[in-house]
């Protein structure tokens, strides 16, 4: 028994030391491979040839400016050197071979880098991550690389963002391992036509193939159906043409996520073959323009959290079409995971009450989100509303609700964002709608019939962000409350009926402000001094009563809009806000010269400085606005010649000088100035001809030089016009899209008078061609060749010199609606091609020298009898409708005998027999006078006797006349 116990002992003190011995080895070992912490522990020394692969990629980078791979170097010290130490680089801790590259930057629109992926990838043969997502590694061809598909060891590959385009290389099956592919492409143009070597990759579970055009692969459901481990599949804008496909068998047992948004399936919704996959967590549907009744098994998906079928079918021109419309039937009460649905502008009709009862209402509530908005919902919101005590998110804006806004709403105290613009609610609101709102921080009520009735002294429970109140009644005084909520950034409460003047906690109480709209009220006074210590961005006070003076602008004011105020005195100086972009200050009393200061906006946009009383010349240095995209000075008492600073402005695309004092001849540069869509130089003192290289401005659609001096003839190359006419309207839209909604309306001589054409906006939008050189001293012909132009709407050419006959085919101007050529001196027939311009509503060819028939058609005798006068001072012209018909069409003579009438012979006769007597009567008689001597004695002895009579009748008669006299 003993020697058993000895035995026993000794086994186990071996046991013990081996156990020992493995312990220190292991941690030998352990303090070879991971990286030193503290100085203590050693990092595991990178393989020099997987350190020469990575040097080899950075050479293939040929920009990094936000030093990425600064780290990566061949010398300066060991640590330095060590490529498992650089940035964006993972080692294992095993083995030391690289086997993570993370490069990618996200979903920014600014890459890291820029340059090729380099093959000496596939020398990292232990590479099990790589993420290059959102750079600019498309190299000089362009194309997906192949030889990707040799890191047969990869897991995760990430090549989002990167812009390339063509095919999708089918060599990426061979990466059997993978488990997450990402190449979502918006910025390139990948596309693939066969996605059968993804069933090569059993093992994928994330799949993310947004914006690769899918066109043409039909099958698409199936080949996704063949990969079972898939838990995520995004397939968004890929251009793909149905999801009506049948699956006898679903195999997408596993997957949570899809997203199948902004492709045209164009069919009926419950006809889809996703319906069936009831574990679904995450559906995206939006811009998918199916269409019918939603699908009674979205009430079966009982794991759904979130559900996106906004703007499904919304296009705006079929919303009254019956076929499109949806009521919402399906019942989601069983939903009780769902946490955001997002039916937004789904064509959506039927009482929101009855569609509230359809909601998830389960106990706990996890239901956050809804967006109803941009439907046709009617009714009334239910009182009992309160009960989805979880909503953080309700949008309910644009729809047709009417009555009360019930105060339980402020019973929602976890309610962050509130939306209920643009229905048909009335009633007040008041401090009770948000006793407990404690999260709210936007709200919206605008465009409705709702009166705000807070106390000034009342503070709200939250903090408040984003206030709008637009065409709410607010006032007549300005709203008190607001002062308290100095957390404010965004405040709109525009045509508000507020009539009062601005309140002297204005500047302080709105510091915080970034956005602030209070137009189109009647607030009066003045500016607060105190405005240049304000954060605005943006602020919009115009259509109010405001007077006096501009004070010191907020520093880092972009956007600015005071028009159509009483404002007076000098325009503000640019001290501190370099950073404005709109100025608009049109229809107010500002008075004096634009100063030198204004030159400091270099950053400027749009100037509007119209309908004010400046003068002087603008000073040269405004041409440092290279940014400068809209320019209106009308209306003012500015001089000088054509202002030379614009030379500069390339990019300005509206030009308003009109109704000064400019004079001078129009300068050869105008030509360069490309990017014009409108200029009016109306109402000046320019004078000459105009410069030939007008015509290279292929974006002009609006032109208006009326009232001036302008001499010499129409340029034969109006036809370089381009966007006049309607094959090349399409190639002058700027990205930037310069705001033209919030400026100065337009007015032009529209059928015979200045009307006003509506916003700048609308102009710019529908296209509205003109052109109007009228009260002028143009002379020569209308050039044949403005026919060309036949997506000109007006032509106006009244009141000048010219010409030669009107253009022969001037019919095929199809799109013109005014036309005036009246006063001139153009001569010959009325073309007859006049009456095919079926959309002329307005004709003006008086006081000319027309001759001739007058074209019939019905669209010409319907002008007539509106505009009577369109014929009138050209006494040539004949025919229908006028009184005096033409000679071919005056009644033949009823013949009888020899030619009689009913008077006798004809007046032509009776005239001919006159003047024939009269010769020959004079003829005889001179001819006795001439050949018999005593009868020409006997005549002169006559006249002589005669003249003796008369001689002494009219002495007597004046001696009398004299006597009586004295």
């Amino acid at each position: 028994m003993v020697p058993t116990k000895h035995r026993l002992a000794a086994a186990m003190v071996v046991l013990l030391c081996c156990c020992c011995l493995f312990l220190a080895t292991q941690q030998q070992q352990l303090q070879q491979l991971q990286p030193a912490a503290g100085g203590n522990r050693a990092s595991p020394s990178c393989i020099p040839h997987e350190r020469d692969a990575l040097l080899a990629f950075k050479h293939g980078v040929t920009s990094d400016p936000g030093g990425v791979l600064s780290s990566w170097r061949r010398d300066g010290r060991h640590d330095e050197q060590d490529c498992c130490r650089w940035r964006g680089v993972r080692c294992s801790n095993r083995t030391g071979h690289v086997h993570k590259l993370r490069l990618g930057v996200g979903s920014t629109l600014r890459p890291d880098f820029v340059g090729q992926i380099s093959p000496s990838l596939l020398v990292l043969d232990h590479l099990e991550h790589l993420d290059l997502g959102w750079n600019d590694l498309a190299g000089p061809t362009g194309r997906l690389p192949e030889f990707l598909g040799s890191l047969k060891n990869l897991k995760y590959l990430n090549l989002s963002g990167i812009p390339f385009y063509g095919g999708v290389p089918p060599q990426l099956g061979n990466l059997s391992r993978l488990q997450y592919l990402d190449l979502s492409n918006f910025r390139g143009d990948t596309n693939s036509t066969d996605l059968s070597w993804l069933t090569h990759i059993p093992s994928i579970q994330y799949l993310y193939l947004d914006g690769v055009n899918l066109s043409t692969v039909a099958d698409w459901p199936r080949v996704m159906n063949m990969l079972p481990s898939l838990r995520a599949l995004h397939l968004s804008g890929c251009s793909l043409a149905s999801a009506n496909q049948s699956l006898p068998h679903l195999n997408l047992t596993n997957l949570k996520e899809l997203d199948a948004s902004w492709n045209s399936f164009h069919h009926p919704m419950v006809t889809s073959w996703f319906w069936n996959i009831t574990i679904l967590r995450f559906l995206y549907l939006s811009y998918t323009s199916m269409y019918g009744q939603f699908p009674d098994a979205i009430g079966d998906m009982t794991c759904l959290q979130v559900l996106d079928l906004s703007d499904i079918y919304c296009d705006y021109d079929y919303q009254d079409d019956d076929k499109n419309m949806r009521s919402m039937t399906m019942d989601m009460k069983n939903l009780c995971n769902l946490e955001v649905l997002n039916l937004e502008c789904t064509l959506l009709y039927g009482d929101v009450a009855e569609l509230f009862r359809n909601l998830p209402r389960c106990s706990p509530n996890k239901f956050q989100e809804l967006d109803l908005s941009s439907n046709h919902l009617t009714g009334m919101l239910p009182r009992w509303i309160g009960q989805f005590m979880s909503l953080v998110d309700l949008r309910l804006g644009w729809n047709n609700l009417n009555g009360h806004v019930p105060y339980e709403i402020g019973k929602l105290s976890n309610l962050a964002y509130l939306d209920l613009n643009t229905n048909k609610l009335d009633g007040t609101i008041t401090e009770e709608h948000f006793a407990s709102a404690r999260s709210l921080h936007y709200i919206d009520l605008s465009y409705n019939a709702l009166k705000i009735e807070i106390s000034s002294d009342w503070q709200p429970p939250s903090t408040l962000k984003y206030l709008y109140f637009v065409s709410c009644q607010m006032g007549p005084l300005f709203p008190g409350w607001l002062q308290w909520n100095v957390s404010i950034t965004d405040l709109d409460i525009s045509s508000a009926g507020i009539a009062d003047r601005i309140p002297q906690w204005f500047s302080d109480a709105f510091s915080n402000v970034w956005f602030m709209d209070i137009s189109n009220n009647q607030l009066n006074g003045t500016l607060p001094a105190d405005m240049g210590s304000m954060s605005l961005l943006e602020l919009y006070l115009s259509s109010n009563k405001l007077t006096g003076q501009i004070p010191t602008l907020p520093p880092n004011i972009l956007t600015l809009d005071l028009s159509n105020n009483f404002l007076s005195g000098p325009l503000p100086s640019a001290t501190r806000s370099a950073t404005l972009r709109q100025l608009s200050l049109f229809s107010n009393r500002l008075t004096g010269h634009i100063p030198e200061s204004f030159c400091k906006y270099q950053q400027l946009v749009v100037l509007d400085l119209s309908n004010n009383v400046l003068e002087g010349e603008p000073p040269l240095c405004l041409g440092v606005m290279e940014y400068m995209e809209f320019v209106a000075l009308s209306n003012n008492s500015l001089s000088g010649k054509f202002p030379s600073f614009l030379q500069k402005l390339t990019n300005v695309h509206f030009l308003d000088l009109s109704w000064n004092k400019f004079s001078g001849r129009l300068p050869m540069w105008i030509g360069s100035l490309t990017s014009l869509r409108v200029i009016r130089l109306s109402h000046n003192k320019f004078f000459g001809s105009i410069p030939m290289n007008i015509t290279n401005l292929s974006c002009l659609q609006y032109m208006d030089l009326n009232n001036n001096k302008i001499s010499g003839s129409l340029s034969i190359y109006l036809s370089n016009l381009k966007f006049m006419t309607n094959t090349s309207m399409m190639g002058c839209y700027d990205s930037r899209n310069t705001i033209y909604s919030d400026l100065n309306s337009l007015s032009m001589v529209w059928k015979g008078r200045e009307l006003n054409y509506g916003s700048i906006q609308r102009i710019v939008e529908t296209n509205m061609t003109s052109i109007d050189l009228s009260s002028n001293d143009l002379t020569g012909e209308i050039p044949e060749e403005i026919v060309v132009l036949d997506a000109l709407v007006n032509l106006n050419l009244s009141r000048n010199h010219l010409t030669g006959v009107i253009p022969k085919k001037i019919g095929e101007m199809h799109s013109l609606q005014s036309l005036d050529l009246s006063r001139n001196m153009l001569s010959g027939e009325i073309p007859a091609t006049l009456s095919n311009l079926t959309f002329l509503s307005y004709l003006e060819l008086s006081y000319n020298d027309l001759t001739g028939r007058i074209p019939s058609g019905v669209e010409l005798d319907s002008l007539y009898a509106e505009y009577p006068s369109m014929y009138i001072g050209n006494i040539g012209l004949c025919g229908h409708p006028l009184q005096n018909n033409c000679l071919s069409e005056r009644p033949a003579p009823k013949q009888g005998g020899l030619g009689r009438t009913e008077e006798g012979y004809g007046i032509p006769f009776f005239y001919l027999g006159l003047g024939c007597g009269f010769v020959v009567g004079t003829w005889i008689a001179f001819g006795v006078l001439l050949f018999k001597r005593n009868w020409r004695i006997a005549c002169f002895r006559l006249s002589d006797k005669l003249y003796d009579k008369v001689y002494v009748l009219v002495a007597t008669w004046a001696r009398a006349r004299q006597t009586q006299t004295d």
